[in-house]
Formats: C-alpha cells, sequence, structure tokens
C-alpha cells in the first residue's frame, strides 16, 4: 500500500541520515541500521531505528518481504514523576492496525498500579487495570477488565496474615452481574 511504502521509505531515510551524522548532543542518541536479505519466502527488507532522550526512547521497526507482506512498528516509552508507560502501533501492508499501551505508576500512598489495553487488528479491544497495597497485616489487589464487547470484570483479594495462618479473602463481579467470592485460611509453617 502506498502508506506502508511511504512510512518505509522514511524510515529508511531517516535511519540512514542518522547513521551518517558524526555528532549528536550527549543527552541524546539515534542509531539504526538496514539489513537486506533472502529467506524461505524471498528477499526482504528490515530496518531499525533507536532515537533515546532523557526520559524517552523510540524504536522504529520495519519489515517488508518480497511476497507482499510486512509492517512498520513504533514504540514509544516514557518515564517519569514515578510512571513508566509505553505505547506501540503496528501497522501491516494490508492498512490494518494494532496498538497496546501500558502504564506501571507508583502511587504516593505506596499502592502500585498498573493499565494496559489493545486493540486489535479488527478493531475490537480490551482493557485492564490493577492496583496492589500494602494492608497492616498483608496486602490487597483490586483488579478488573473491560472489552468492546461489554464483557468485564472486577475482582479484589485482600490477604492477611498473622503468627500462625494466612487468610484470603477474594470477591469477584462480572459485568453480567455474576458475583462469587470466597475465604481461606492457610496455616503457616512453624
Amino acid at each position: 500500500m502506498t502508506t506502508f511504502r511511504s512510512l518505509m521509505s522514511i524510515a529508511v531515510i531517516v535511519t540512514a541520515g542518522i547513521a551518517s551524522a558524526n555528532l549528536a548532543p550527549a543527552e541524546a542518541r539515534d542509531h539504526g541500521r538496514i539489513v537486506r536479505g533472502h529467506g524461505p519466502g524471498g528477499g526482504f527488507i528490515a530496518g531499525r531505528h533507536v532515537s533515546r532522550e532523557p526520559g524517552s526512547a523510540t524504536v522504529t521497526r520495519g519489515r517488508a518481504n518480497a511476497n507482499g507482506r510486512g509492517y512498520l512498528q513504533q514504540r514509544t516509552t516514557q518515564r517519569g514523576d514515578g510512571t513508566v508507560s509505553n505505547h506501540v502501533e503496528r501497522q501491516y501492508r494490508n492498512g490494518k492496525t494494532v496498538e497496546r499501551n501500558g502504564s506501571v505508576t507508583r502511587n504516593p500512598d505506596g499502592s502500585v498500579s498498573r493499565e494496559r489495553s489493545r486493540t486489535g487488528a479488527s478493531g475490537n479491544s480490551q482493557n485492564s487495570w490493577s492496583t496492589i497495597y500494602r494492608t497492616d497485616d498483608g496486602y490487597q489487589r483490586s483488579r478488573g477488565a473491560t472489552t468492546s464487547q461489554g464483557r468485564g470484570y472486577n475482582a479484589t483479594r485482600d490477604v492477611s496474615v498473622s503468627d500462625d495462618s494466612v487468610q484470603v479473602n477474594r470477591n469477584a463481579t462480572t459485568n453480567s452481574g455474576r458475583s462469587v467470592s470466597s475465604s481461606r485460611t492457610y496455616p503457616r509453617p512453624q
């Protein structure tokens, strides 16, 4: 497709330009390479370019085969304020795109939160999240997920630790209204 070819051409040009540069700022680093070869399916060309700056990095890669298959992918990672996040977008030669997002955050109260999302080539999406934090006698974890088709759930797990046992309480509820709960106590070895 024209769009894919244009993007692949830009990636090749940028990679070649950076590879020929002699100087770059100390805080920013770029490098890349292009590979041509032959495999079981015929000839191919592949490229990879990495750009790093304080707090962020972007990796662009692509591959085009003689049989008409190929992809162009960009992955961006950012760090700051207690959060690490990733965004990945891959475009195939047939024009379809897949996206993924994820982040991990250390919150001021000491808990850690994680979020993920994905959109497939057909447009369907899934989202999930979780938070885990310490309690006075153990920890608690809350998590959930939803899909573009309306499915999903919310769940919690509470773990309490004493000198001679560990108690685990679980609760979960689906978007359809179904709920499940359980409580178990496990002895601790002396």
